[in-house]
């Protein structure tokens, strides 16, 4: 019985020396999500953080990633994406497509955006949120050939946590080590109805004054492959054509390698640096 207490107390300490140690080094610090099923889900408003106390990240009362939204004497631009423009934990607020892009325009930058988001997700929020629409210059879309399909609905703890964790080691487990929770399936109540992208971009569309421009965004695959590259996005970008704006192709500018992946989908920082130099080129070029 003594030896029994004994490695309880052992395995308690053990487990609390750990939990104290993984929340002192900010591997929990990451941000929180809003689940619906109108939109599906969205970073959660008025948040900021420093993931493993390094990666600064920051969300307005909009749910932008950027300070608070109070459009000036500059050119104010709504970036919209997925991941892409998110950038996610591994990178610094500073190093994401975002503010990247504003140091190389002289325009203020909105950043909104979800990881897995779909085009459909993106044109929810902007239905929802109109006094963004009226208030900015420019919009951007960054798309990849994923993002013309359903959108998204809330399916996973691991991946868009809604509430920060109890445990953090437990947490920690399983996402990186054996996940006991379903990630696959989406819980009652918000699933996000079917619909037809083109319809609610053009609805869109019809409504708000502006003409984006649509940054078309290759997977690491897509770029080395021109033949996957025209299977995944030829006829989406034939009906893109027939919409208000221009689009504009990443895997024609020669600036854009393989080696600015730091996945088989997002840029690196440098990555990054590079893109927003070529959507910077691209809105000269839109605006002619």
């Amino acid at each position: 019985m003594k030896k029994y207490i004994i490695a309880m107390i052992i395995i308690t300490t053990i487990i609390l020396g750990g939990e104290i140690v993984v929340r002192a080094k900010g591997m929990v610090d990451f941000p929180i999500y809003d689940a619906n099923s109108t939109i599906g889900y969205i970073p959660a408003a008025n948040q900021s953080g420093s993931f493993l106390n390094k990666h600064n990240w920051q969300f307005n009362a909009l749910h932008m990633g950027a300070t608070e939204f109070l459009p000036d004497t500059k050119t104010d631009l709504l970036l919209v994406g997925d991941s892409i423009v998110l950038g996610g934990n591994p990178l610094d607020q500073t190093e994401r497509l975002g503010p990247q892009l504003e140091q190389v325009t002289a325009k203020k930058i909105w950043p909104i955006s979800a990881g897995s988001w779909g085009l459909r997700n993106e044109l929810s929020y902007l239905r929802s949120n109109p006094e963004v629409i009226k208030q900015v210059d420019v919009i951007v879309f960054v798309l990849n050939s994923g993002d013309f399909a359903e959108a998204s609905s809330w399916k996973c703890e691991l991946t868009h946590p809604r509430t920060k964790p109890t445990l953090a080691l437990w947490y920690l487990f399983n996402k990186y080590v054996h996940s006991f929770d379903a990630c696959d399936v989406v819980p009652e109540g918000l699933q996000v109805p079917p619909g037809n992208v083109w319809t609610e971009l053009a609805d869109f569309l019809k409504t708000s004054q502006l003409k984006p421009l649509y940054i078309i965004y290759p997977d690491k695959p897509e770029l080395l492959d021109a033949e996957l590259r025209s299977q995944h996005f030829t006829s989406n970008l034939e009906k893109l054509a027939l919409m208000p704006g221009k689009y504009f192709l990443v895997a024609n500018d020669k600036r854009w390698l393989a080696s600015y992946y730091r996945d088989n989908i997002h840029p690196s920082a440098e990555g990054n640096t590079v893109l927003a130099n070529i959507i910077s080129d691209a809105i000269n070029t839109a605006s002619h």
